[in-house]
């Protein structure tokens, strides 16, 4: 068992996050905010601005003609597009290095995120939520813990998986058991630092559906869901790869039968190709 004042002395080690990030979530979550509002935050950052113009004039958004302004951008990607786009950038030096406990290479964990985010969004989409740009930075952010706790992961990693084959626990309760933490708790905790709203750090917290009382939720419901068709194709998705329980109820909730789980893989197997571009275009 690790002490958790150790790992908790890593979290308030993590660089902190742009305000840019929370002004954005702010803005989307406001239903009397304009598309010039968002405009004029991003403008006031030449950086961000610099790099949501590459990204938009990339191959991979694919657009007709040259974007040459952020209030262009705006009005051919629309105003939740374009803030994902902005949290990506974001978010993405926090989560790029390689995981060795979850057997992630560089930037592995990264491209899982985003994919799994936008599938989450898409899930999210087909149940008619309002918040998309919370529940996409929510599945973005869901194992942030991991990069935290790969390290604990790699030295108990024989214990834990000694724990998976023995008792009927998944990885997160085997976490739980060999280290004393694990990367959904964790995850929260970050999320908590990085003054995230309360709603974010639950969904985080809970996107395993460890706790019986979420699984009625549609936002954390397709979060795990998109997890785990993430794991079900396995591209990037690390040690971890569906050693977790299935929740059926879930899967029926949203209506997904054999076909439209095979379509979702092959719709998230497209975003992972997207994810690897957008990565290749914010180098």
């Amino acid at each position: 068992m690790v002490d958790i004042q150790d790992i908790l002395k890593k979290v308030k080690q993590l660089k902190p996050l742009s305000s840019v990030i929370h002004k954005v979530l702010a803005l989307t979550n406001d239903t009397e905010c304009e598309l010039n509002d968002l405009v004029d935050l991003i403008e006031n950052d030449p950086a961000i601005t610099a790099n949501l113009l590459r990204i938009c004039n990339s191959a991979l958004m694919g657009l007709p003609m040259k974007v040459d302004s952020v209030q262009q951008a705006v009005l051919m990607l629309g105003l939740n597009r374009v803030a994902e786009l902005v949290l990506a950038q974001n978010l993405s030096p926090h989560m790029a290095e390689a995981q060795k406990g979850y057997q992630l290479a560089q930037n592995n964990l990264w491209k899982f995120s985003m994919a799994s985010a936008m599938l989450a969004e898409t899930l999210a989409e087909q149940k008619n939520l309002q918040n998309l740009p919370t529940i996409y930075t929510a599945a973005l952010l869901k194992d942030i813990g991991k990069v935290i706790l790969h390290e604990y992961v790699d030295n108990f990693i024989e214990k834990i998986q000694n724990v998976l084959e023995t008792k009927n626990y998944d990885f997160i309760e085997a976490e739980k058991e060999c280290i004393g933490m694990d990367h959904a708790t964790l995850g929260a905790i970050i999320a908590k630092k990085w003054n995230f709203s309360p709603n974010m750090v639950y969904m985080i917290e809970n996107h395993h559906l460890t706790n019986p009382e979420v699984r009625g939720d549609p936002a954390i419901g397709g979060i795990y869901l998109a997890d785990m068709i993430a794991m079900m194709v396995g591209t990037c998705s690390g040690i971890d790869r569906l050693a977790y329980h299935i929740h059926v109820t879930v899967f029926d909730d949203f209506l997904l039968n054999e076909v439209k789980i095979n379509a979702l893989m092959l719709i998230y197997k497209g975003l992972m190709k997207d994810a690897q571009s957008f990565f290749e275009t914010d180098a």
